[in-house]
């Protein structure tokens, strides 16, 4: 890599760590009314939830599917929706399916801890109504 090509891939990440720091700070200033949209978002969505918390940079939707007893089509459907606010993202693809992982913004609002105290979970329990 020439001096001038290392100099502005030097120059990118220092401008993409940048914009990190300032979406972070963001989020934390404003975290209150973030949350409290993100809980309207889930509602009572127990689907929604379930799906959210199974979410783990390891499984496919294959997977969070036999785990959650839902038909994939649900499941599909609520992770697109959680895609579209922001909390889950595609991590890679392995063998033609998608694993996903929630997203930076999740655990800068502790989104997960917030969600089973509303929700009620327990490790190991799936959601009940609030």
């Amino acid at each position: 890599m020439s001096d001038v090509t290392g100099k502005d891939v030097r120059e990118i990440k220092w401008k993409v760590e940048g914009i990190e720091k300032s979406i972070d700070l963001l989020v934390r200033a404003n975290r209150g009314k973030i949350v409290e949209d993100m809980m309207e978002f889930f509602g009572r969505s127990r689907d929604r939830v379930n799906v959210f918390l199974n979410i783990d940079g390891q499984k496919t939707v294959d997977r969070i599917t036999r785990d959650l007893n839902l038909k994939k089509p649900n499941v599909s459907k609520r992770i697109t929706e959680l895609q579209n606010e922001g909390l889950v993202a595609i991590k890679k693809i392995v063998k033609h399916e998608y694993i996903y992982e929630k997203t930076e913004k999740v655990r800068i609002l502790n989104l997960e801890k917030i969600l089973k105290k509303k929700f009620g979970i327990v490790e190991g329990t799936k959601a009940t109504p609030a």
